[in-house]
């Protein structure tokens, strides 16, 4: 397998633009699609939050009833088109209706997805006169990505685009090639089929709907299951996946490759995401080891990256282990607070934070300066966990706290 620079123009046969319809007051691109030139098998995963919005409740009726005829996906930001009852469901069917014959495709071909504030309903007006623009706007080249990626962002930064090039396990060559937005409101509880997360991911393998599905769940569980900004979980989340079939005919179903390739791109975006956190200024990197389960494993790793107390002593270079012992207390893991021990792991060295359940010499009684100046210099912070009780591992990822979250976050909507 192989890392390349793309997004999800890169696998054959799938081209993406982005334009501005007019649903952002500042302008900025906000309508986007990602096409594939054939019918493509597609999977989604979306929020658990009982408070859903219109595009989740009609992507997962669509999946249902066409899951193997999918062409492609429109995408709104600016909106949520949530707390918008049936007319949100009217609007978006209006919208992927006009956008299925502006780019001559057939009827219930598209998907729906949708971010912003909640309230309000789409513009549909709007949006819809844009449509032949945005026609215009697509291709199938590098540029025509980073459009589509630029115009689904919100209070994001930066886009977030990966893509992998491997081989399945007889030879074939397969690409996959993703993008991404999300900034705050970031803690998905993603399930199939149940500031946002959205993430769309294209690959020219050839796969079955239900392998696709069973593949996307698991991966997307070990990645963007692992992601904390704020510990909200929005009602708009969704990660859709596509499968054109354009490299060949082997097909990917029961392929370890395709699984490692498509969870390289997942965490790839996911990391972009948790970097990327509404304020943040430095990435979080927790890794759990010797955990008695994979549950056990995550759930302490989610417990750490998720803990606003962990965020805030981030920020301010803080060496409080306390604050990670109590949060792997709470997190509901099994755990021996003796067995405990905490690092920051560089290629440089190991620093401990915690041995054997107590702090590491130095920082018993807030000391550490040797450890606050060294946070202060990191824009990552890689924090191994080491529980001592299995032999089970996970990841998560997160980020600080700062002032300027409040900020963003005071004046959202004005």
């Amino acid at each position: 397998m192989w890392t390349i620079a793309g997004g999800v123009t890169t696998p054959l046969g799938f081209s993406a633009g982005g334009v501005a319809s007019g649903v952002k007051r500042s302008g900025r691109p906000d309508l986007a699609v990602l096409l594939s030139d054939r019918p493509a098998a597609a999977a989604g995963v979306f929020t658990t939050n009982v408070v859903r919005a219109a595009p989740v409740l009609l992507g997962e009726e669509i999946l249902r009833r066409a899951p193997e005829g999918v062409r492609g996906i429109v995408a709104v930001s600016g909106v949520a088109n949530a707390l918008t009852g049936p007319e949100g469901i009217s609007d978006n069917r209006s919208l992927l209706a006009s956008a299925e014959s502006a780019f001559e495709v057939p009827a219930g071909s598209f998907l729906p997805a949708c971010t912003g504030v909640i309230g309000p309903r789409l513009p549909l007006d709007r949006v819809v006169a844009a449509l032949p623009a945005l026609r215009g706007a697509t291709g199938a080249t590098r540029e025509g990505a980073e459009r589509a990626a630029h115009a689904i962002l919100t209070t994001d930064t930066r886009s977030k685009e990966a893509a992998v090039r491997l081989r399945l396990t007889d030879g074939q060559v397969v690409r996959i090639g993703g993008m991404a937005k999300g900034s705050g409101m970031i803690a998905p509880r993603l399930a199939p089929p149940h500031a946002t997360t959205l993430a769309f991911v294209a690959t020219d393998a050839r796969i079955s709907p239900a392998a696709l599905g069973r593949i996307l769940a698991r991966e997307a569980d070990a990645t963007f299951n692992m992601v904390s900004v704020d510990g909200d979980t929005s009602t708009n989340d969704t990660v859709y996946v596509l499968a054109n079939g354009a490299a060949g005919p082997t097909p990917a179903d029961d392929d370890p490759n395709f699984r490692a390739g498509l969870r390289a791109v997942l965490e790839s975006l996911a990391r972009q995401v948790a970097r990327d956190g509404e304020g943040a200024t430095k990435l979080l990197t927790v890794r759990v080891e010797g955990a008695r389960s994979v549950a056990d494993a995550r759930a302490a790793a989610r417990a750490v990256v998720g803990s606003t107390l962990v965020k805030a002593a981030l920020f301010g270079a803080d060496p409080n282990v306390g604050r990670i012992a109590a949060a792997l207390g709470y997190s509901g893991a099994r755990l021996t607070p003796d067995h405990l021990s905490v690092a920051i792991t560089r290629p440089r060295g190991t620093v401990p934070l915690i041995v054997d359940g107590r702090p590491a010499p130095g920082l018993e009684n807030g000391g550490g300066k040797r450890v606050r100046d060294l946070l202060r210099q990191l824009d990552e912070v890689p924090l191994e966990i080491r529980l001592n009780e299995g032999r089970a591992a996970a990841v998560a990822w997160g980020c600080d706290l700062s002032y300027a979250y409040v900020q963003i976050n005071a004046a959202y909507r004005t």
